[in-house]
């Protein structure tokens, strides 16, 4: 067994150099933005959640919603029992962590085409990313997500190409993706698309299928979790629903914008954050950030990389004595040119899953078309293409837009520039020779050198300014000087925060500012008083801009941002209000003005 991994290490020693090296590059930039996020803390909302459902699993908390995507608490919780103690550095260490499989998965799905220096380069590409590289240690799950899912590309393509029982670590892993971030599940299409235009056998489909099962028995226990806690084990199906019948959805995140993703591009590939006024928001979002040269040269080079795709079948065609235009194909031309302005039209008025699937239809009749001219590596290429574009129409219908939902794109933008530099350095070698080294090398060191200086000067410049540092203040004075166990009701607009630092239960409270008397609707629902429903003892508001005078509530302390209030009655008489009868009358009194009759306390 020794000498057969022996054998292993020294038959793949150049591909084990540069993933070796690809690692300590990504080392490089990885670990002072990990030390930066440390300093900062917790950036972004959606952290808290996996924090508290993570602790939830750990049997150490609260958990928070249920049907957030569970594998990330999973991990973490995992961690925090092996170590009793929830540290919150640990989704900070985990999101590098992914960062850094990801972005080796993707050289490895770039060495199916291309050889270790071009492969080693456009990874670098990837990572370099203002988008990916701004959210390495904030969090979230999106990358942990994306990585999945290339990883899951690389075996998908090991499986046809290799041997098919990888399709039985493939699928797993795909399903392991998908309950990492739902959004990853868009992938199956690409992967069916790809399955077709291979035409695999009928023994590689059974064991893809037998893969598929072995996938959704690995996941069952989180199925299982979901439909004990909320009766359905499909709850992330409502998440699908503005691009499912493109309808709209009540969120925060509510954009309708088709065009967004695709507007702010440059702001995600390569950008600076400005000078001015910036926060740690800018990092979050790059969408107001400053785009470089780079970034349209990068934008560039990806169009041309898809370009090269077909003009490289062009030119397979040409040498051909084969013809082309012949009645099938010019029916299929048109039959394609149809569906791509069907398309085009119906985007914003049909479900993402009938755009995507004409748009498939399109690239398989592509595939159709030049099937007989044997051109090297169409169907890797159509891959790689299906993948973006499923991605982009996915993510575009999607009604909920925010940047970090595009991390899921950028693995394949960073192909297209990958190929158009294949192509390049092949030119360049060919027409220009030195003796010893090829230009093609010196203009990659040049390439990863200055990006990865590049994404340390981003990594200097990232803005301390962070407003979940206020809330960890507040909850920190709350914890010295208020009295609360796990059985007071406490309200605040950032739920989840509170939940996480105090690590009692918080309920969500956030008034609705476009209402009239909002003040007096807020604290009417939050301090009545029945056998459904306790009074709020304490509200913590982090969010609204102007803090206001809420009845029935007295202020306590200001943190910044941050405003504490205490039930007002509690305070005075220093008492839980819950079941008095005196409290009840107390009530009545106060919202007299603002109640019907079927609102008063008996």
């Amino acid at each position: 067994m020794i000498n057969s991994f022996k054998k292993v290490i020294k038959d793949n020693k150049i591909e084990l150099f540069y993933i070796t090296f690809l690692i300590i590059s990504l080392l490089v930039i990885s670990i002072p933005r990990l030390f930066t996020q440390y300093s900062i803390g917790i950036g972004n909302w959606d952290t808290y959640l996996y924090l508290e459902n993570a602790r939830s699993f750990a049997s150490m908390g609260w958990g928070d919603v249920a049907s957030i995507s569970p594998v990330v608490p999973y991990i973490l919780s995992l961690f925090f029992r092996i170590i009793n103690s929830t540290p919150q550095e640990a989704i900070f260490n985990l999101s590098v962590l992914m960062y850094i499989v990801g972005t080796v998965s993707l050289y490895l799905i770039f060495r199916f085409k291309f050889n270790h220096m071009i492969s080693y380069v456009g990874s670098i590409i990837y990572a370099t990313f203002t988008l990916l590289y701004s959210w390495v240690a904030i969090g979230g799950n999106d990358i942990t997500g994306v990585s999945l899912t290339l990883l899951t590309i690389y075996l998908i393509l090991l499986a046809h190409e290799k041997n098919n029982k990888y399709y039985y670590i493939a699928m797993p892993i795909a399903a392991f993706a998908f309950l990492s971030r739902y959004t990853a599940g868009v992938m199956i299409f690409a992967i069916i698309f790809y399955l077709l235009i291979n035409k695999i056998s009928k023994n590689e489909f059974k064991t893809f299928i037998k893969g598929s099962v072995l996938g959704v028995l690995c996941v069952s226990p989180f199925l299982y979790h979901f439909y004990r806690i909320l009766s359905t084990p499909f709850p992330f199906l409502g998440q699908f629903s503005g691009t499912v019948n493109n309808t709209k959805v009540l969120d925060a995140g509510y954009l309708p914008d088709t065009m967004y993703y695709i507007k702010h591009i440059p702001n995600y590939i390569t950008s600076y954050i400005p000078h001015t006024g910036a926060t740690f928001e800018n990092v979050v979002n790059p969408m107001g950030n400053i785009p470089s040269v780079i970034s349209y040269v990068f934008i560039i080079l990806c169009i041309i990389g898809i370009f090269l795709i077909f003009y490289n079948s062009y030119k397979y065609v040409i040498k051909s004595n084969r013809r082309l235009l012949t009645g099938n194909n010019q029916i299929n031309i048109i039959i394609a040119l149809i569906l791509t302005i069907i398309c085009l039209i119906s985007i914003n008025s049909v479900s993402y899953i009938i755009t995507t699937i004409l748009t498939l239809s399109v690239l398989y009749i592509i595939k159709h078309i030049l099937e007989d001219y044997d051109i090297w590596y169409l169907n890797y290429d159509l891959l790689m293409l299906s993948l973006l574009l499923v991605y982009i129409i996915f993510q575009s219908i999607l009604s909920t837009k925010n940047d970090r939902y595009f991390i899921t794109v950028l693995p394949f933008i960073a192909y297209f520039i990958t190929n158009a530099l294949y192509y390049i350095y092949n030119f360049i070698d060919f027409k220009i020779e030195i003796k010893n080294i090829k230009i093609s090398t010196i203009i990659s060191i040049v390439i990863v050198l200055f990006l990865l200086g590049n994404s340390l000067c981003y990594n200097n410049n990232i803005p301390e300014e962070n407003h979940f540092n206020n809330i960890q203040q507040a909850c920190k004075w709350f914890d010295d000087n208020c009295e609360f166990d796990n059985t007071t009701v406490i309200y605040s607009d950032n739920w989840p925060a509170v939940s996480w630092y105090l690590n009692v239960y918080c309920r969500r409270g956030v008034p609705d500012v476009t209402m009239e008397n909002t003040t007096w609707t807020f604290t009417k629902n939050i301090l009545k008083s029945n056998d459904e429903h306790e009074p709020a003892s304490f509200y913590i508001d982090t969010n609204n801009e102007n803090k206001m005078d809420y009845v029935g509530l007295s202020k306590i302390k200001s943190i910044n941002d941050v405003q504490i209030y205490q039930n007002t009655y509690e305070k005075e008489y220093n008492i839980r209000s819950r079941g008095l009868l005196e409290y009840k009358d107390y009530y009545n009194m106060l919202f007299k003005e603002h109640m019907n009759e079927s609102d008063y306390y008996d």
